[in-house]
């Protein structure tokens, strides 16, 4: 149902006037405050991501680095003194 037209094209008293532009002048502040806070938040969310990228790679690499030293380890002297001492006996 459509309000009457009296209310519609009745002015506001000044004072209210006043009042719900201040309120308004606020809610732009509050809205720009939110903004701001929501830039620095995806700014610090894609700061965090890249270093966990990048902690990941690292992580892998050194896992291939361990491997590789793990598998030297067993190729290596261990396996020579082994095989020498079958050839041995």
């Amino acid at each position: 149902m459509a309000p009457p037209e009296a209310t519609q094209n009745t002015p506001l008293a000044p004072s209210v006037e006043k009042a719900y532009y201040r309120k308004c002048i606020e809610l732009k502040r509050r809205l720009n405050d939110v903004e701001e806070a929501n830039d620095a938040a995806r700014q610090r969310k894609a700061r965090l991501n890249r270093a966990i990228m990048k902690m990941r790679l690292e992580r892998a690499f050194l896992l291939e680095q361990l491997a590789k030293r793990l598998q030297n380890t067993t190729d290596g002297p261990d396996k020579a003194a082994a095989t020498n001492n079958a050839n041995s006996d």
